[in-house]
């Protein structure tokens, strides 16, 4: 999947977006890229064919299949992922249609009027752009005009030839020329909203699994099987993108470990709140969000200083957090309040709820931040947000909890754990249904898969084994013995 996935990137970047003029308009070329689709590849390419394009009033846009299979170019609102449960097809609106686009065809259209134009694939509904057709000399309001209006941050329109980044040290929006895009993100002065450029160019990321050892009251990496020594009750941990930051909670002591991987040292403990749990580090890599239980608290670190910066208030019980790929959200369970709780990673403040279910534990995104998924303990499943709505489209019985729950950064399947249990739950993306149940042994509780989506690997606390799962053909491969009781499993480039 890795050299797949490498493969697309650069076979887009080849069919980068091309323009040429004459003296009537100018014309763009679009390309439809291999792989556009599956929908476990909507992310990594968004970020090199973007959702949306601005044209001047008059300009003709080429669309070109580099797909290996046919598409469309269909006017009007397609069907994400999630609400296909509701809506079995998208909705035309007679503007245009390209009918079949064959692989290596073309088919080209004029915008002669100012507007917002939709447009989706009928083939494959979740498939959605749109073009943004301006004025001559018209210009597209700043992006702080438009978050202003509403729009979502990465919703923000661009004037032709200008690119959307998001500057490095807020997060905030900003439209630069496309020709400086990549250089002015090779310097880290900005980044994409989306992971998978990290997750693409973490080194070594399938080498390496750490796992917490709670009968040890110790951290172990599992392919080399060096430990380190740590505290009492060690539940969760989270490693940072690149590998060299590895954040551990020990609950029974209200602290968080802090490694430096790349030494192996030690560097810190730090004190949080009471009962710390679920600890996830900010794909940026300048803070971590920490849930303390009994605290009702959110303690955020600052990564170059590793002290407290902040404690927010959230709620009677949070667990763990997960945050939204674009960055400017987090979203917590709240367990005492079958809550979520939804955070502004800009102001550090709580902002909103989504009454979710019985006790919900544990939490996982899709990698395009349309879907999330919760694990509820007192129900024993996992309920299917559509976080447009903010709404429960599904709730999908798994097995007996506690439970972990991990999405790959492919995005096409979803593994469940329950520690009640002797079994591992894969729901498949699509349909949402359970597809296999893989007995894994009695107790497991995390896991999760290396960057590139191959393997699984599982914490079974009662065997005191990781096992690990082909993804493709759900069989196990192996079991490691890393230690006493392993609880939660951490993988460089798996948020």
């Amino acid at each position: 999947m890795m050299i797949k996935l490498l493969f697309v990137l650069s076979l887009v970047t080849l069919f980068s977006i091309l323009m040429t003029s004459d003296a009537y308009a100018s014309h763009f070329t679009i390309p439809i890229p291999q792989d556009d689709h599956i929908p476990g590849m909507r992310s990594v390419i968004d970020f090199y064919v973007p959702r949306n394009h601005s044209v001047n009033a008059g300009d003709v846009i080429t669309w070109t299949n580099g797909d290996s299979i046919p598409h469309t170019v269909t006017s009007g609102k397609g069907t994400s992922l999630v609400k296909q449960l509701k809506e079995s097809e998208g909705k035309p609106d007679g503007l245009f249609d390209s009918g079949i686009i064959n692989p290596q065809e073309s088919w080209s259209f004029t915008f002669s009027e100012p507007g917002q134009y939709p447009y989706y694939c009928i083939l494959h509904p979740w498939v959605e752009r749109s073009i943004t057709v301006l004025e001559s000399e018209h210009k597209v309001p700043s992006p702080r005009t438009q978050i202003e209006e509403g729009v979502k941050p990465y919703d923000v329109k661009c004037n032709p030839d200008y690119s959307l980044v998001f500057k490095s040290w807020d997060l905030k929006p900003v439209c630069i020329k496309s020709e400086h895009a990549q250089k002015l993100m090779d310097f880290g002065w900005a980044s994409t909203y989306d992971p998978y450029p990290m997750i693409l160019t973490v080194p070594d990321a399938q080498d390496k699994a750490y796992v917490t050892l709670q009968g040890d009251n110790k951290i172990s990496e599992v392919f080399s099987e060096e430990t380190w020594e740590t505290g009492p009750n060690m539940t969760y941990l989270d490693i940072s993108p690149d590998g060299s930051l590895l954040l551990a909670t020990s609950s029974q002591s209200d602290t968080i470990h802090a490694f430096d991987m790349e030494s192996g040292e030690h560097i810190k403990n730090i004190k949080v709140g009471k009962t710390p749990k679920g600890v996830k580090i900010h794909h940026t890599g300048k803070i971590a969000f920490v849930a303390n239980e009994n605290s009702g608290t959110i303690s955020v670190i600052n990564l170059d200083t590793l002290n407290i910066v902040k404690d927010i208030p959230v709620g009677d019980i949070p667990h763990n957090i997960v945050f939204h790929p674009n960055g400017l959200k987090a979203f917590v369970t709240i367990q005492g309040e079958d809550k979520i709780a939804i955070i502004d990673v800009n102001s550090l403040e709580k902002t909103g709820f989504i009454q979710v279910g019985n006790l919900p534990h544990n939490l996982d995104i899709t990698p395009d931040g349309n879907t999330l998924f919760i694990t509820n303990i007192g129900s024993n499943d996992v309920a299917v947000i559509d976080l447009d709505d903010k709404e429960i489209i599904k709730r999908i019985p798994v097995s007996k909890g506690h439970h972990g729950i991990d999405i790959p950064p492919t995005g096409n399947r979803i593994f469940v754990s329950g520690i009640g249990d002797d079994k591992i739950s894969v729901i498949d993306t699509t349909s949402f249904e359970v597809i296999k149940q893989i007995i894994v042994g009695k107790g497991p509780h995390g896991l999760r898969t290396d960057s590139s989506g191959i393997k699984l690997f599982v914490g079974v606390t009662q065997t005191n084994e990781i096992v690990v799962i082909d993804t493709e053909t759900l069989k196990i491969t192996d079991k490691l013995n890393p230690g006493n009781t392993p609880f939660w499993v951490a993988i460089p480039g798996n948020p």
